[in-house]
């Protein structure tokens, strides 16, 4: 019954590890790990840059590709091993890792979106995907897992601006 604070900084760092390693087994000979690792690591702070070159149709002096080719290419591809990921937590405790993992997806197939035009992409259709087909987890305290559940219904709710929308 112990129970342990893990700190952000190690969750990040975990999340974004698994989810490298998971990528590079995935799209071996396909991707170099590098370039995954580019993905992860800072797809989401040059997805702005990404948008503007593409809306421009070509790179210029100031906007140019941030996301390595080997990336753009295969977008689709990168997204389905994405969305096709399952991950699971033995000792889910409060959810850190599980909405970590959330996290690092959507943050990536948010990025992938600039490459692949689907109307349907959005961060609450992420986190919904990812809540009901790719995390699950385990606690020998039952409580635990109704706290996790209760953590990655918050993240997914303060992402859909229609209520209406909203699905338990």
């Amino acid at each position: 019954k112990g129970t342990y604070y893990t700190p952000r900084e190690v969750v990040h760092y975990m999340c974004q590890q698994s989810l490298i390693n998971y990528l590079s087994a995935q799209l071996e000979g396909k991707v170099p790990r590098g370039d995954i690792e580019t993905l992860i690591h800072h797809g989401e702070s040059v997805s702005e840059n990404e948008a503007r070159v593409i809306s421009a149709g070509k790179e210029t002096q100031t906007y140019y590709h941030k996301i390595p080719e080997s990336i753009r290419v295969t977008a689709g591809l990168i997204d389905d091993k994405l969305a096709d990921i399952k991950v699971c937590d033995p000792a889910i405790g409060s959810g850190a890792f599980p909405v970590g993992m959330m996290s690092e997806i959507v943050r990536a197939r948010n990025t992938l979106s600039n490459y692949i035009k689907d109307d349907t992409r959005t961060i609450y259709n992420f986190k919904r995907d990812c809540i009901h087909n790719s995390l699950y987890g385990v606690d020998i305290d039952s409580g635990a897992v109704e706290v996790a559940k209760l953590r990655l219904w918050l993240s997914l709710v303060v992402d859909e601006e229609d209520i209406k929308q909203i699905k338990p």
